[in-house]
């Protein structure tokens, strides 16, 4: 990994990836970014992995951008070529995980702000320990949201209340946030990790070309109309028709067993 603070492994069929800078809340450095983007490539690219978690060490899942860091962006001697160099990096993250093959499970503790509210935004499924909030803070520090949070958050919970929450920046507690739909379950924080794990291994149950190809389809619905969409859905259903996971989905189905699905 390129990072010290990123910590990832794999446990049956699952990835984990942890940010491990505790002392500041896991606060993003780049070198920080480069690890996460190590691990979802490896992550991508290990036909083993069927789903990946991503969370963070200590009290809190992430506190966004390091601001020490970031501030070497207002050095006069830093390019406007090397700021968007750095928010691209930012941005490259939130591609990753939308676009990686695999679902992709953000467990929430404490505070996930700014960035670290973001990169959870971008994951398929978010589950929040009791304590767990977000908060764009942004607009109190005069900077602008990014890595496709303007786009992301709105289909989520809707136009006005993803105003609210980046033009007042007031946090967004746990319960409120799943009974609006951001998040999909709220725990104790010690059964944080376990729900979070038994959410991954439910879905790695499941035909990973089935998943990959809802991922893919529910990503370009928001942009498509319904008749795009239901093609989408026609050859989706064409492209598993054809697949050795159906074949072994019916064949568990008939012999009353887990099936044994290869993703082909």
């Amino acid at each position: 990994m390129s990072s010290p603070f990123i910590q990832f492994h794999t446990q049956d069929g699952i990835a984990h990836i942890r940010l491990n800078r505790p002392d500041v809340l896991n606060a993003l450095t780049r070198d920080m970014l480069r690890g996460i983007s190590a691990a979802l490539d490896e992550a991508a690219n290990d036909a083993s992995i069927r789903a990946i978690i991503l969370s963070g060490a200590g009290r809190a899942f992430c506190a966004g951008d390091d601001l020490a860091e970031a501030a070497q962006l207002f050095d006069k001697n830093i390019s406007l070529r090397q700021t968007r160099e750095h928010l691209e990096e930012f941005q490259a993250i939130t591609r990753k995980i939308l676009r990686i093959p695999k679902p992709v499970i953000a467990a929430i503790q404490g505070a996930a702000v700014g960035a670290g509210a973001e990169i959870a935004i971008a994951c398929d499924l978010r589950i929040a320990s009791e304590d767990a909030y977000f908060m764009f803070a942004e607009a109190k520090r005069g900077l602008f949201q990014t890595n496709g949070v303007m786009y992301l958050l709105p289909r989520m919970i809707g136009h006005a209340r993803a105003a609210h929450l980046m033009m007042s920046a007031d946090k967004l507690k746990a319960e409120p946030a799943r009974e609006m739909g951001l998040v999909t379950q709220v725990c104790r924080a010690d059964e944080l990790m376990p729900a979070a794990q038994n959410m991954a291994q439910k879905l790695s149950k499941n035909s990973p070309l089935s998943l990959k190809l809802i991922k893919q389809t529910l990503l370009r619905s928001h942009d498509l109309d319904l008749e795009a969409v239901m093609q989408m859905e026609v050859d989706g259903m064409m492209t598993c028709l054809l697949s050795e996971d159906l074949r072994e989905g019916v064949q568990a189905f008939v012999e009353k067993r887990e099936p044994n699905f290869t993703g082909k």
